[in-house]
């Protein structure tokens, strides 16, 4: 009696702190949901209820303050960083110390297990008359750069964190959050976070965006969906990115947005190929850098490659078995074509 006693309660608990976790997370999970499935879920329904609205309202509080939180210890960490740079870094560097090794060198020495890559061939300095002409985006020390992405920038972003920092003390700020996009911003704004992270870090420099591969679907507009690539579609996920680029405008911030790779399945490989010209239209529209990764990758039309052939190595799988994500060594190739868009000073 006693152990079905106790089972009770603690499957009681455990019910009411489910239920606590919907009230509150409704608008997470609801917007999780029309992502993942692409149609409403079941919770929907109970927001005709005051009690659950409530909840929603109650959670979206509780979301305001922790981002407050996080954006104070964010802060905090930038401090630590400048103080640490200041008494440990600064010292140590010196007019005798040694050259900085090329950052492919230095990219593929901290990861051993990863069959090193050849070096993308380093131009030689140019004369200083053409310094002004140098059309790669320039990065001044102590500038940070923001990371911006789905999975895809979050398999890419750790290969550009070390080298920025290491070699030219630049912070790199990986934002990145998987199954994200324009397409549902109810699930995750991608706007708003932008707009915020430039408010909280004002020597941005760059802004790296990767999106692309979770927005070829149909989109929420009130109780209705919206056809992809529809007018009305196309018009909304204008506005989204445009809105971005308004924000990089505003903060005096320059971006650089990378187009989707060629996918595996025919309907996303099609969905991606529309997207990256929308873009491409907005992005060179506004003044700011648009960059294909799909030549990063070995392919040089509109169909999807997995392998791809390496200078004294040969064929290398540089994609996944889900015809979407990177291997090991296709997240550095995509880091090394990013850096290489970059200069420093």
């Amino acid at each position: 009696m006693i152990a079905r006693s106790a089972i009770r309660q603690a499957l009681a608990i455990l019910g009411s702190s489910m239920l606590l976790l919907c009230w509150i997370e409704q608008t997470s999970i609801n917007a999780y949901w029309r992502q993942t499935f692409h149609r409403p879920s079941q919770l929907e329904a109970l927001s005709e209820l005051s009690v659950w609205r409530l909840g929603a309202e109650l959670g979206r509080e509780f979301r305001d303050q922790s981002r407050g939180l996080l954006t104070r210890l964010d802060r905090w960490d930038d401090e630590m960083i400048a103080y640490f740079n200041a008494c440990c870094l600064r010292p140590a560097l010196s007019p005798e110390a040694a050259p900085a090794e090329p950052v492919a060198a230095r990219t593929t020495a901290v990861e051993p297990s990863v069959r090193p890559l050849q070096p993308l061939p380093s131009p030689s300095a140019p004369p200083p008359q053409a310094a002004a002409k140098d059309p790669r985006i320039l990065l001044r020390p102590g500038s940070k750069v923001l990371l911006a992405g789905d999975s895809m920038m979050q398999g890419v972003a750790p290969h550009l964190l070390r080298p920025l920092f290491k070699l030219h003390q630049i912070k790199a700020l990986d934002l990145s959050k998987q199954s994200t996009g324009l397409t549902y911003p109810d699930f995750f704004n991608w706007p708003d976070t932008i707009e915020r992270q430039l408010a909280a870090n004002p020597d941005t420099g760059l802004v790296v965006i990767f999106l692309g591969a979770n927005d070829t679907w149909d989109m929420v507009g009130g109780s209705r969906y919206i056809r992809f690539a529809s007018e009305e579609w196309e018009q909304r996920y204008r506005e989204r990115i445009r809105a971005i680029l308004a924000s990089a405008r505003k903060h005096r911030t320059q971006l650089l947005w990378l187009g989707a790779p060629n996918m595996g399945k025919d309907k996303l490989n099609r969905g991606v190929h529309y997207i990256n010209g929308i873009f491409r239209e907005e992005v060179e529209g506004a003044g700011q850098r648009y960059l294909s990764t799909r030549e990063a990758l070995g392919s040089e039309d509109e169909a999807f490659t997995k392998f791809m052939t390496l200078p004294d190595q040969g064929e290398v799988a540089v994609r996944t078995a889900d015809g979407i994500h990177f291997t090991r060594q296709g997240q550095v190739l995509l880091a090394r074509r990013v850096l290489a868009e970059l200069r420093f000073e």
